[in-house]
Formats: structure tokens, sequence, C-alpha cells
């Protein structure tokens, strides 16, 4: 479940320890003057919630204490616990703007993850409900847009004593920020940067069936804008804390560039389906538990098919 661990005297950070789906999202508390802002919330589950609730004893402060929850985006791993958290206190709820769609409508959600142009190339998973899954896996994650306070990236965001810039880093989701607090040199990276260890999936994207976000190019062009942050630590939403900043940056887009390139040297031996494709690039094992990784592959070779670089002979096979 989650490991406390102290940063400041009023910040902490709780680590999940979960190595496969269903992997609830890290979660951090700030303290201030009022209670407790908790960000993130992780899974709707009871035993999450009782995981997060003894980190919160441990700080001298309950559940209850809780009047803001900062959501870094919609994704139902971070947002589900909302629920849980609920039953104790009446918080406020931060969101980016650019976040709301997909939390506040299982079809958005949908389309997100597992976009309509993925499940028509890959007749595998075609009929796959990844909301159901979702449903079983995280909880009862669906937000109401009337209890959401929007943020908007270009904001300054002050929780207790610290000040976080909001960045706009799309890619992984349309509305995903980076909170930067400079003066601290801390960073909230969400589920931008890869943390390498056991059970890691980042990056993950994908490319809605409007085209918007979650390609390729705009994940490498968030991580570019980015990087030259002064961080001396930062807090991933997934696996511990980043030490070294940059390289975690240089780690993600090594990640993304090594996919397309094995995408490409594949097409270099012939005709190839995007399934075969997901086998060089996920796990047997990972297609099994989150058939959405497809979505990745998905998205480079809309990224190759854009460039010119591929063409496409019925629904699922590609050619250089």
């Amino acid at each position: 479940m989650y490991k406390l661990v102290a940063v400041r005297e009023d910040f902490f950070f709780l680590e999940f320890d979960g190595k496969q789906w269903p992997t609830s999202a890290n979660v951090a508390l700030i303290v201030d003057n009022d209670g407790l802002i908790l960000i993130d919330a992780g899974l709707d589950s009871t035993e999450c919630f009782a995981s997060i609730a003894a980190c919160i004893a441990a700080t001298g402060h309950q559940a209850g204490d809780i009047h803001t929850i900062l959501l870094t985006h919609g994704h139902t791993d971070h947002i589900a616990g909302v629920k849980q958290v609920k039953r104790h206190a009446a918080p406020r709820i931060l969101l980016s703007e650019g976040s709301v769609p997909i939390a506040t409508s299982t079809a958005k959600q949908s389309e997100a993850i597992l976009p309509q142009a993925v499940r028509d190339i890959v007749p595998e998973i075609a009929d796959f409900d990844v909301l159901e899954n979702f449903r079983q896996t995280c909880g009862d994650w669906l937000l109401a847009a009337d209890d959401i306070t929007t943020i908007r990236a270009g904001e300054r965001l002050r929780l207790g004593r610290y000040c976080f810039d909001l960045i706009a880093v799309p890619g992984h989701e349309d509305g995903l920020l980076l909170f930067h607090e400079a003066e601290e040199g801390i960073a909230l990276t969400t589920d931008l940067l890869r943390k390498v260890g056991a059970g890691s999936a980042l990056p993950w994207y994908a490319t809605p069936g409007d085209g918007a976000g979650g390609n390729v190019d705009i994940y490498l062009h968030s991580l570019a804008k980015v990087e030259d942050l002064k961080v001396d630590i930062a807090f991933p939403s997934h696996g511990g804390t980043i030490n070294d900043y940059r390289a975690a940056v240089a780690d993600t887009r090594s990640v993304i560039v090594e996919r397309q390139r094995t995408i490409e040297a594949l097409f270099a031996q012939g005709p190839k389906t995007c399934r075969e494709l997901d086998l060089q690039l996920h796990s047997a094992r990972a297609l099994e538990l989150c058939p959405w990784f497809s979505s990745v592959t998905e998205a480079h070779l809309r990224k190759l098919k854009n460039e010119g670089r591929i063409g496409q002979r019925g629904l699922s096979h590609f050619f250089t």
C-alpha cells in the first residue's frame, strides 16, 4: 500500500508500492493553517484509503482535516479515491480545465484511453470494455462537473506555504500539468516522467479520435519545455522520488524515441499489423492486463502516416 515519506515538516509524500495494474497513484500531503491539502486521491478502494488514512494519522492529522483535493489530471487511478475522501470530509476539488472532460464523461474517458481508431486496427480488442475494467479495478471514478474548481496552465497556485507554477505538459493526457515550486526546487511531475523499476508503464500516450493531444510529438515537446526547470527533487505519480530530474526527462524521451526507432526497424522487414508491433513494444503480460497499451503503438503509427512514411492496407495492415 502507501509508504509515508516526510519531505518537509509540512509536506509529505505517500508512495504506492503496487507493481502492476490496478496501480493507485502516489499521493502528496501539504499541511496549512486550515488542515490538509491532498494531491491526488488514488483508487476508490477501502483498502487504499485505509492506507492513506494511516499515513495521515502518522502526521498527527485525520482524514476529516482534508479541505482541498488537487487532482493532477483526469485518469481514473488519480481521481477515483475522491469518493472515499468524501465519506470523511467535504473538500473543494481542483482539476486542470483540460482534464475536466474525461473526468466527468465515461464516453470521453473511454475514447481518451482506447480510441476507436485503435479498436479499428486491433481486432483482438475491438470489443474490450475499458469502462467496466476501470469500474472493477479503480472503482467509481466519475466526477460531477459542478463539484470541480478548474485551474489552468500559466496560473500560480498557492498550497499552504508553497507556490506552484502550473505548466501545461500534454501528451500523457490533454490537460496534464506539471507543478513547479521554484523557490523550494520541488516539482510534482505527475505522469509525465518515467520512473525506472518493476511495473513501470510510463511514458504512456494515445491519440484520441479527434486527433487532439496525446500524440508522440506533443509529448516530446512537453518534455523539451520543462527540461531546464530548476528541480532538486521531483515527485512522480508512480514510483519513488526523482533526485536527478534532468536525467529522468532524458530517460523518458529516450523511451519514446526508441519505440519509434523499433517500429521503423520492424517496417524495414516488411508490412506489419499493429498487434505485431504491440508485441515488440510491450510485454504480452502488459497487453493482457492493459489492452490500452495498443494506443501507444497507434500513436506512433499515426505519426508515421501523417509524415507520409507508411501506408495502410485494409484496416490492420501497414507498409512502407
